[in-house]
Protein backbone atom coordinates (compact mmCIF):
# COMPACT_ATOMS: atom_id res chain seq x y z
CA UNK A 1 0.00 0.00 0.00
CA UNK A 2 1.41 3.23 -0.57
CA UNK A 3 0.47 6.96 0.60
CA UNK A 4 -0.76 7.81 -2.99
CA UNK A 5 -3.48 5.10 -3.03
CA UNK A 6 -4.71 6.21 0.95
CA UNK A 7 -5.03 9.99 0.19
CA UNK A 8 -7.36 8.57 -2.83
CA UNK A 9 -9.07 6.49 -0.79
CA UNK A 10 -9.95 9.23 1.51
CA UNK A 11 -10.62 12.09 -1.34
CA UNK A 12 -14.35 10.90 -0.43
CA UNK A 13 -16.07 13.25 1.76
CA UNK A 14 -18.25 10.15 2.76
CA UNK A 15 -15.57 7.76 2.74
CA UNK A 16 -13.94 9.62 4.91
CA UNK A 17 -16.89 9.60 7.58
CA UNK A 18 -16.96 6.06 7.20
CA UNK A 19 -13.47 6.13 8.17
CA UNK A 20 -13.74 8.77 10.89
CA UNK A 21 -16.34 6.52 12.42
CA UNK A 22 -14.23 3.72 13.18
CA UNK A 23 -12.11 5.95 15.44
CA UNK A 24 -13.94 4.94 18.62
CA UNK A 25 -13.13 1.15 17.35
CA UNK A 26 -14.70 -2.08 15.46
CA UNK A 27 -18.16 -1.69 14.18
CA UNK A 28 -20.13 -3.64 12.01
CA UNK A 29 -21.31 -2.56 8.72
CA UNK A 30 -24.90 -1.58 10.19
CA UNK A 31 -23.89 0.16 12.87
CA UNK A 32 -21.77 2.29 10.81
CA UNK A 33 -24.46 2.98 8.43
CA UNK A 34 -26.71 4.69 11.15
CA UNK A 35 -26.86 8.26 10.20
CA UNK A 36 -24.77 8.23 6.97
CA UNK A 37 -26.70 9.98 4.49
CA UNK A 38 -26.22 6.40 2.10
CA UNK A 39 -27.63 3.34 1.83
CA UNK A 40 -25.99 0.29 3.75
CA UNK A 41 -24.83 -1.01 0.31
CA UNK A 42 -23.04 1.99 -0.29
CA UNK A 43 -21.21 1.83 3.29
CA UNK A 44 -20.10 -1.74 2.22
CA UNK A 45 -18.60 -0.68 -0.51
CA UNK A 46 -17.14 2.57 0.54
CA UNK A 47 -15.64 -0.04 3.25
CA UNK A 48 -14.44 -2.18 0.59
CA UNK A 49 -12.56 0.81 -0.81
CA UNK A 50 -10.77 1.77 2.43
CA UNK A 51 -9.83 -1.95 2.75
CA UNK A 52 -8.36 -1.81 -0.40
CA UNK A 53 -6.29 0.73 0.43
CA UNK A 54 -5.04 -0.40 3.50
CA UNK A 55 -6.33 2.07 5.96
CA UNK A 56 -9.61 -0.65 7.44
CA UNK A 57 -9.17 -4.01 7.84
CA UNK A 58 -12.18 -6.58 9.09
CA UNK A 59 -12.32 -9.85 11.05
CA UNK A 60 -15.50 -12.15 11.62
CA UNK A 61 -17.72 -11.66 14.54
CA UNK A 62 -20.69 -14.17 14.81
CA UNK A 63 -22.12 -14.03 11.76
CA UNK A 64 -21.20 -10.61 11.26
CA UNK A 65 -18.14 -8.49 10.12
CA UNK A 66 -16.17 -6.12 12.34
CA UNK A 67 -14.50 -3.41 10.27
CA UNK A 68 -11.75 -1.36 12.21
CA UNK A 69 -8.68 1.20 11.27
CA UNK A 70 -5.48 -0.91 9.77
CA UNK A 71 -2.59 1.28 12.24
CA UNK A 72 0.01 0.26 9.17
CA UNK A 73 -2.21 2.28 6.58
CA UNK A 74 -2.08 5.22 9.21
CA UNK A 75 1.36 4.59 9.17
CA UNK A 76 2.06 5.10 5.84
CA UNK A 77 0.03 8.37 5.15
CA UNK A 78 2.07 9.81 8.23
CA UNK A 79 5.67 8.91 6.81
CA UNK A 80 4.67 11.02 4.05
CA UNK A 81 3.31 13.68 5.91
CA UNK A 82 6.55 14.07 8.39
CA UNK A 83 8.66 15.87 5.63
CA UNK A 84 5.73 18.63 5.00
CA UNK A 85 6.22 20.97 8.37
CA UNK A 86 6.05 24.59 8.75
CA UNK A 87 4.58 27.21 5.96
CA UNK A 88 3.57 24.14 3.80
CA UNK A 89 1.80 22.08 6.63
CA UNK A 90 -0.03 25.15 7.68
CA UNK A 91 -1.46 25.82 4.45
CA UNK A 92 -2.24 22.31 3.71
CA UNK A 93 -4.20 21.95 7.18
CA UNK A 94 -6.58 25.44 5.78
CA UNK A 95 -6.92 23.44 3.21
CA UNK A 96 -8.46 20.28 4.48
CA UNK A 97 -10.29 22.70 7.45
CA UNK A 98 -11.80 25.03 4.30
CA UNK A 99 -12.86 21.55 2.98
CA UNK A 100 -14.84 20.29 5.96
CA UNK A 101 -16.10 24.13 6.41
CA UNK A 102 -17.62 23.13 2.97
CA UNK A 103 -18.80 20.14 3.50
CA UNK A 104 -20.82 20.72 6.46
CA UNK A 105 -22.29 23.60 4.67
CA UNK A 106 -23.05 21.41 1.66
CA UNK A 107 -24.71 19.22 4.51
CA UNK A 108 -26.98 22.28 5.77
CA UNK A 109 -28.43 23.02 1.74
CA UNK A 110 -29.29 19.69 1.82
CA UNK A 111 -31.49 19.17 4.67
CA UNK A 112 -34.33 19.78 2.24
CA UNK A 113 -33.94 15.83 1.49
CA UNK A 114 -33.43 14.56 4.73
CA UNK A 115 -35.81 11.13 4.83
CA UNK A 116 -38.56 10.49 6.59
CA UNK A 117 -37.80 7.61 9.70
CA UNK A 118 -39.53 4.72 8.42
CA UNK A 119 -40.19 1.24 10.79
CA UNK A 120 -41.49 -2.17 9.92
CA UNK A 121 -42.66 -4.23 12.60
CA UNK A 122 -44.76 -7.48 12.73
CA UNK A 123 -47.11 -8.11 15.89
CA UNK A 124 -49.38 -11.31 16.68
CA UNK A 125 -52.77 -9.35 17.69
CA UNK A 126 -54.91 -8.38 14.69
CA UNK A 127 -55.53 -5.23 12.97
CA UNK A 128 -58.37 -3.98 15.20
CA UNK A 129 -56.73 -4.90 18.43
CA UNK A 130 -52.81 -3.81 17.19
CA UNK A 131 -54.79 -0.43 15.98
CA UNK A 132 -56.30 -0.41 20.17
CA UNK A 133 -52.76 -0.88 21.55
CA UNK A 134 -51.11 1.36 19.91
CA UNK A 135 -53.78 4.17 20.37
CA UNK A 136 -55.19 4.08 23.62
CA UNK A 137 -53.14 1.31 24.96
CA UNK A 138 -50.15 3.92 24.17
CA UNK A 139 -49.37 4.21 28.06
CA UNK A 140 -48.41 0.50 28.44
CA UNK A 141 -45.57 0.85 26.04
CA UNK A 142 -44.52 4.01 25.59
CA UNK A 143 -40.68 4.87 26.87
CA UNK A 144 -41.96 6.32 30.29
CA UNK A 145 -38.61 8.81 30.72
CA UNK A 146 -39.78 10.51 27.30
CA UNK A 147 -42.00 13.47 28.64
CA UNK A 148 -41.56 16.77 28.25
CA UNK A 149 -43.78 16.95 31.58
CA UNK A 150 -42.25 18.13 34.84
CA UNK A 151 -44.33 15.57 36.31
CA UNK A 152 -43.71 12.04 35.59
CA UNK A 153 -45.96 10.43 33.05
CA UNK A 154 -49.25 8.59 34.70
CA UNK A 155 -51.04 8.16 31.27
CA UNK A 156 -50.69 8.84 27.76
CA UNK A 157 -54.23 10.02 25.56
CA UNK A 158 -55.22 10.28 22.04
CA UNK A 159 -58.80 11.49 21.49
CA UNK A 160 -59.86 9.03 18.70
CA UNK A 161 -61.49 11.94 16.17
CA UNK A 162 -59.50 13.85 13.64
CA UNK A 163 -58.88 17.10 15.55
CA UNK A 164 -58.55 15.23 18.59
CA UNK A 165 -55.39 15.57 20.85
CA UNK A 166 -52.30 13.88 21.62
CA UNK A 167 -51.16 14.71 25.26
CA UNK A 168 -49.83 12.99 28.19
CA UNK A 169 -50.83 13.71 31.80
CA UNK A 170 -48.18 13.58 35.19
CA UNK A 171 -49.06 12.29 38.00
CA UNK A 172 -50.00 15.72 39.49
CA UNK A 173 -52.60 16.06 37.17
CA UNK A 174 -51.06 18.57 34.58
CA UNK A 175 -51.30 18.02 31.34
CA UNK A 176 -48.60 18.26 28.07
CA UNK A 177 -49.80 17.98 24.61
CA UNK A 178 -47.56 16.57 22.18
CA UNK A 179 -49.40 17.14 18.53
CA UNK A 180 -53.33 16.14 17.60
CA UNK A 181 -55.20 13.71 15.19
CA UNK A 182 -54.97 14.44 11.65
CA UNK A 183 -56.90 11.10 10.30
CA UNK A 184 -58.37 8.71 12.15
CA UNK A 185 -59.24 5.33 10.44
CA UNK A 186 -59.39 2.45 12.06
CA UNK A 187 -58.12 -0.36 12.42
CA UNK A 188 -55.93 0.42 9.25
CA UNK A 189 -54.43 3.81 9.20
CA UNK A 190 -53.40 6.85 12.09
CA UNK A 191 -51.77 9.81 11.08
CA UNK A 192 -50.70 12.23 13.70
CA UNK A 193 -49.24 16.05 14.11
CA UNK A 194 -46.33 15.75 16.43
CA UNK A 195 -45.87 18.92 17.50
CA UNK A 196 -42.84 19.00 19.52
CA UNK A 197 -39.67 21.02 18.29
CA UNK A 198 -36.00 19.78 18.52
CA UNK A 199 -36.03 22.11 21.91
CA UNK A 200 -38.40 19.27 23.44
CA UNK A 201 -41.48 22.16 23.78
CA UNK A 202 -44.63 21.89 22.13
CA UNK A 203 -45.15 24.50 19.38
CA UNK A 204 -48.35 24.87 17.89
CA UNK A 205 -47.27 26.34 14.99
CA UNK A 206 -44.91 23.37 14.38
CA UNK A 207 -45.41 20.16 12.88
CA UNK A 208 -43.76 17.24 11.39
CA UNK A 209 -46.09 13.66 10.46
CA UNK A 210 -46.24 9.89 11.90
CA UNK A 211 -48.20 7.90 9.70
CA UNK A 212 -48.97 4.50 11.01
CA UNK A 213 -50.70 1.54 9.27
CA UNK A 214 -51.64 -1.43 10.26
CA UNK A 215 -51.93 -4.61 7.52
CA UNK A 216 -53.01 -7.62 8.14
CA UNK A 217 -50.80 -10.61 8.07
CA UNK A 218 -52.70 -13.91 8.72
CA UNK A 219 -53.17 -13.74 12.51
CA UNK A 220 -51.28 -10.83 12.80
CA UNK A 221 -50.69 -7.31 12.03
CA UNK A 222 -47.66 -5.69 9.82
CA UNK A 223 -46.93 -2.06 11.18
CA UNK A 224 -45.42 0.28 9.27
CA UNK A 225 -44.96 3.26 10.73
CA UNK A 226 -43.11 6.93 8.84
CA UNK A 227 -42.04 10.05 10.33
CA UNK A 228 -42.00 12.39 7.33
CA UNK A 229 -41.18 16.18 6.99
CA UNK A 230 -38.02 16.13 9.02
CA UNK A 231 -36.61 18.67 6.96
CA UNK A 232 -39.03 21.10 9.11
CA UNK A 233 -36.18 21.10 12.32
CA UNK A 234 -34.14 22.95 10.15
CA UNK A 235 -30.54 23.28 11.01
CA UNK A 236 -30.96 20.43 13.86
CA UNK A 237 -33.14 17.73 11.36
CA UNK A 238 -29.83 15.42 11.34
CA UNK A 239 -29.30 14.93 14.89
CA UNK A 240 -33.64 14.48 15.21
CA UNK A 241 -33.67 11.94 12.38
CA UNK A 242 -30.73 10.02 14.49
CA UNK A 243 -32.78 10.78 17.80
CA UNK A 244 -36.15 9.20 16.39
CA UNK A 245 -34.12 6.19 14.28
CA UNK A 246 -32.08 5.35 17.62
CA UNK A 247 -33.17 2.64 19.94
CA UNK A 248 -34.23 5.08 22.33
CA UNK A 249 -36.42 6.42 19.47
CA UNK A 250 -39.13 4.71 17.48
CA UNK A 251 -36.86 1.56 16.77
CA UNK A 252 -37.16 0.96 20.89
CA UNK A 253 -40.75 2.23 21.40
CA UNK A 254 -41.87 -0.17 18.63
CA UNK A 255 -40.02 -3.03 20.02
CA UNK A 256 -42.32 -2.76 23.20
CA UNK A 257 -45.54 -2.01 21.53
CA UNK A 258 -44.89 -5.21 19.93
CA UNK A 259 -44.48 -7.18 23.31
CA UNK A 260 -47.99 -5.17 24.63
CA UNK A 261 -49.66 -6.46 21.05
CA UNK A 262 -48.05 -10.54 21.55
Amino acid sequence: MTYQTALAALGDPTRRRVFETLKFGPQAVGAIARGMPVSRPAVSQHLKVLKEAGLVTDRPNGTRHLYYIDPKGITAIRAWLDQFWGQTLAAFQSEVEFEEKNRKEKRLSKIATVTPVRKTIRVSAPPPRAFEIFTAGMSRWWIKTHSINKSPIKDITMEGKVGGRWFERGEDGSECQWGRVLAWEPPGRLLLAWQITQNWQFDTDFLTEVEVRFIADGTGTIVELEHRDLDRFGAAAEDMWKAFDSPGGWTGLLENFAKEAA
